[in-house]
């Protein structure tokens, strides 16, 4: 996170050739007249009118790039699950998007649902239900439904993210290409592009981030006063507390560092600002623990005993990720090359010792290189923390992300002392964009929908069964009967209860992949895969116990479970793509 540059920036600016608003920018470089500086920069930046019509360009853009590229089925096809059906994940979100709204409108306890799990219910204060995204599109969802709200979400996370990223660099450097440039680097970035192919709007909705770098530079403008920057940064704290607390902690360990960072690389005369910038930042994390404390406090009273500790390897960063695809050999010749040319600038030694200190902690416990652990790391105790210990390293490097946009940003901005170091810049910041943008249309695989079948006519093989798309539900189920739903898609039963408004229960749901199984079905009912008499009569005393009423199998992938129920001489009805068993 770089808002420590309120007091570092502007020794910064003055290295780099980048100014405060009103500003110039004109900078002499020795060895170059004034004249040639200018005709240099009106070379490669060009101004829109105001800086709001950049931003709204800024946006246009990414929009189009990630549609073209990757989205359109998902406004094509806005209220079909599309994304991922394999993995019991997009759908936990969908119904998540339909919780929210549900359980605050039912005077529920969002954080305990007895919807799932049924009859007992799951706690759902260690999932990672994006609260904050789920009340956003509320609106979305009671008009369209939770499919469509979650659709839309991955629409929007990469751009948005993008745009936000852009806010944040134009600021620091009004410059809008390069600003352009920070904004594709950090919202189409491998990792963020990566989480929202396979539907991870905890790790995809990351525009509150950058806009906290944007707020921090509004302050060292003058243009925010402290009150109200303490105010706006506590609650896009707290907001980023309900998208997922686990990138909300990290995010304090980087405040913590940077501002450590900022105060040692600033001059004698700025480090009082860093200090007054600490202050603020405290206050405004003090409040913002207060806004996240329903949530912390319950949290913490219901962690689960056997929580098992994601620290193996698979979790930490590879670090052939950070040179795959190619475009990230040329974003580390970027911090590379600021580092080289620019390293009497304040600001360059807080954005590449902040991009270090990231990513060394994304490597987590153990050094892995193309999938083996080559050993353990001397900082490998730190995961032994309580903070750390169930935290996945790899996700920090969305942090590292960030900082590496601003790096590029501040890369591209920087005047060149020779004609051979500015063709250097624009040829490592264009190959490098266009890396990160090829790269977009690669992630469009992970829709397991066919694209021959993605037409007006043909009904999308993942589309929902007409049991429930008709309402044929109601004539075969009481409301809030407990039910198991069989399906080789991923969370079916949640996805289904979610597009009913809960008018059933569910017996099973995937919440997490240490509370539950990945088959989403309770333990005797996935037992039945490979079934014997004894597991079939286990399954019935549980069905029993648990007062389930009716199974529910999917029959675009009905087999092998109709063998099995119907071996065990439960009646049957075919009904609208669903078979029904009841019990």
């Amino acid at each position: 996170m770089t808002r420590v540059e309120a007091a570092v920036i502007k020794d910064g600016m003055q290295v780099n050739g980048v100014g405060k608003p009103g500003d110039s920018s004109t900078a002499t470089v020795p060895g170059r007249s004034g004249a040639e500086h200018l005709a240099s920069r009106a070379a490669i930046h060009v101004r829109a009118p105001h800086p709001a019509l950049q931003g709204l360009l800024a946006l246009a853009a990414y929009l189009a790039v990630f549609i073209i590229g990757y989205a359109w089925p998902l406004l094509r096809h806005p209220g079909v699950p599309l994304v991922d059906q394999t993995s019991p994940d997009p759908n936990f979100y969908v119904w998540s998007w339909q919780w929210w709204p549900y359980a605050i409108s039912h005077g529920l306890n969002p954080l305990h649902s007895g919807q799932i799990g049924a009859p007992a219910g799951y706690d759902l204060a260690w999932t990672t239900p994006t609260a904050t995204v789920a009340v956003l599109l509320s609106p979305v969802t009671e008009l369209f439904g939770p499919i469509v709200s979650f659709n839309l979400t991955l629409v929007l996370a990469a751009p948005v993210s993008a745009w936000a990223a852009f806010v944040a660099a134009r600021r620091l450097t009004h410059r809008f290409w390069a600003a352009l440039a920070a904004g594709t680097v950090y919202g189409f970035s491998w990792y963020e592009v990566g989480e929202t192919a396979v539907g991870h709007p905890n790790l995809c909705v990351i525009m509150l981030l950058p806009l906290m770098v944007y707020l921090g530079l509004l302050w060292r403008d003058g243009q925010l006063r402290p009150r109200n920057f303490v105010a706006f940064l506590a609650v896009a704290m707290a907001a980023e507390f309900y998208i997922f607390n686990e990138i909300f902690l990290w995010m304090i360990v980087l405040w913590a560092a940077l501002l450590l960072v900022g105060f040692v690389v600033a001059s004698p005369a700025h480090r009082r600002e860093v200090v007054r910038l600490a202050k603020l930042v405290a206050v405004a994390l003090v409040a913002a623990m207060v806004l996240v404390s329903p949530y912390l406090i319950y949290e913490l009273r219901h962690a689960p005993a056997d929580f098992s500790r994601a620290r193996q390897w698979v979790y930490s960063l590879d670090l052939r990720q950070l040179v795959i695809p190619w475009s990230g050999i040329l974003l580390l010749m970027i911090v590379l090359s600021l580092g080289v040319f620019a390293w009497r600038s304040r600001l360059t030694r807080l954005l590449v010792i902040g991009f270090v200190l990231v990513v060394a902690l994304a490597v987590g416990p153990n050094l892995v290189i193309d999938r083996h652990v080559r050993g353990q790391v001397p900082w490998e105790r730190l995961w032994y923390l309580p903070f750390a210990l169930n935290s996945e390293p790899l996700r920090i490097i969305i942090l590292a992300n960030l900082l590496l946009a601003m790096i590029v940003a501040v890369w591209l901005a920087m005047p060149a002392r020779n004609r051979l170091l500015l063709a250097w810049q624009w040829i490592l910041g264009v190959l490098a964009i266009a890396g990160i943008v090829a790269h977009i249309p690669n992630l469009s695989r992970d829709f397991t929908i066919p694209a021959k079948n993605l037409t007006a006519t043909v009904r999308p093989t993942h589309a929902l069964p007409a049991f429930f798309t008709s309402g044929i539900y109601r004539d075969y189920l009481h409301p809030g009967e407990i039910v198991v739903v069989v399906s080789d898609r991923g969370n079916a039963g949640m996805l289904f209860q979610a597009y009913t408004d809960f008018y059933i229960r569910l017996s099973g749901g995937f919440i997490n992949q240490t509370l539950t199984d990945d088959s989403a079905l309770p333990a005797p009912v996935a037992a039945l895969q490979q079934p014997t008499p004894a597991k079939e009569r286990q399954f019935l005393a549980y069905s029993h116990q648990a007062g389930v009423g009716a199974i529910l199998v999917e029959r675009d992938w009905a087999a092998p479970w109709m063998n099995i129920f119907s071996r065990m001489g439960l009646d049957e009805a075919n009904v609208g793509g669903v078979i029904i068993y009841r019990l």
